[in-house]
């Protein structure tokens, strides 16, 4: 099992205290890490940006989205640029480059936009 860190940016309101939203898991392997991870983001950008659940935003790629994320919570993090940070442990702990693999969770951040 391979654990991982995900650390979301978010606006404190009434029921929180934190601006920063935590998530623990694991995953079985690095590949299925990869996965995970890139799946939670873009459930996270689709239900922040659709009509349904979110802001109705329309977005053309992961920078972009944050850029929108961050003018519409009206929050920026001083040493954030982007909206998650992420670790995960594989003998020692390792920070996840999202800009590496931006392009996969926008693939299917569409996905989910073109199922629903």
């Amino acid at each position: 099992m391979i654990p991982y860190i995900i650390k979301q940016a978010r606006p404190i309101d009434d029921t929180s205290y934190d601006n920063v939203i935590i998530e623990l898991s694991s995953s079985r392997c690095v590949k299925d890490l990869h996965n995970d991870i890139i799946n939670y983001i873009a459930t996270v950008m689709y239900e922040f940006c659709s009509e349904e659940y979110g802001h109705d935003i329309k977005i053309t790629c992961y920078l972009d989205f944050c850029e929108k994320y961050w003018k519409t919570e009206g929050i920026k993090l001083k040493y954030w640029d982007s909206v998650f940070e992420v670790c995960y442990f594989d003998n020692n702990w390792i920070q996840w480059d999202i800009t590496v693999y931006q392009d996969e969770i926008l693939l299917v951040y569409n996905k989910k936009v073109n199922k629903n």
